[in-house]
Parts: structure tokens; C-alpha cells; sequence
């Protein structure tokens, strides 16, 4: 019998392992998802260390880059389609993902412009970094729960 991939997603690192293949069983269908989910935990710990060295040039490249993963994780999980008609767990990781994505595109140019033109405002740095973490969070919620509900139902 084939392994589900489980664990907890953490606000800020997404921790399992990878398997792939296009068959339509439920451990299989699992990983596949999982294991694009887990393409964020590279490029979420390189803008931690960028941001943290105040390497603004890297944070920005970074964020480049996490942008194109982005669109190609949300394309993957598309054309994973669903799970023989339930879609609960796709459309769980599509909103993370699509989440991710907004914070990319929008909070983070601005938080890395705040802190390179070092212009303090504590109030809009504190109201960008909540939105990241409260991205971060939902992300790991949703796809926790959604995983755990798939699970339960398909686990033979």
C-alpha cells in the first residue's frame, strides 16, 4: 500500500517528502500535491536570509523568482485536476498558492522598498509582515486540514 505524505506545515516552513506520478491513486494524487507546496520552502528560507542581511538585490531576485514558481506550482496543481471528482484538496492548495502569490506580487515589493530606502514606518512594516505571516498561516491551515480530510477519506 502506498504512504501518504503527512506532517503540519508551519507558518514558515513546509517540511515533506516528494513523489510523483500522474496515476490517480490517493497517496499518489497526495504527494504530487504536497510536493509542489513544498517548492515555497526554498524561496520562503532565501527571503528570510536576504531580508535578515538586509540584502535587498538578493530579497528582490528572490522574490523574482518565487513569483515564476508561483504561476508554474498553480499551473501544476490545475492540471493535477481533482481527486475523481472532489476538488477540496486542489482548491485548498490553489488558495495557499494564490495566497503566496498575492503577498509576492504585493506585500513583499513593498516591505523590501520600505527597508531598502530605509525610510522607517513601523506602521506600514508591521501591516506588511502581518499579511506575510497571516498568509503563511492560512496557507498551512488550509492545506493542513484539506490533506487531513482527504486522507481520511481515501486512506484504504
Amino acid at each position: 500500500m502506498k504512504q501518504f505524505i503527512t506532517g503540519i506545515l508551519t507558518v514558515a516552513v513546509l517540511t515533506m517528502s516528494s513523489c510523483g506520478s500522474g496515476t490517480k491513486d490517493p497517496a499518489t494524487y497526495n504527494n504530487s500535491i504536497i510536493t509542489v507546496i513544498n517548492g515555497s520552502e526554498k524561496h520562503i528560507t532565501d527571503m528570510n536570509a536576504a531580508m535578515n542581511a538586509s540584502d535587498y538585490t538578493k530579497a528582490e531576485q528572490v522574490r523574482s523568482d518565487w513569483e515564476k514558481a508561483l504561476n508554474e506550482d498553480i499551473k501544476k496543481v490545475e492540471d493535477l485536476g481533482d481527486f475523481k471528482g472532489d476538488a477540496n484538496f486542489q482548491k485548498a492548495v490553489l488558495d495557499g498558492l494564490n495566497g503566496y502569490k498575492k503577498i509576492v506580487t504585493e506585500d513583499y515589493p513593498k516591505l523590501i522598498e520600505l527597508r531598502k530606502n530605509k525610510t522607517p514606518d513601523a506602521t506600514a512594516e508591521s501591516a506588511l509582515l502581518d499579511n506575510i505571516n497571516k498568509a503563511f498561516e492560512n496557507m498551512s491551515n488550509g492545506v493542513n486540514k484539506a490533506s487531513t480530510e482527504f486522507e481520511g477519506k481515501y486512506k484504504g
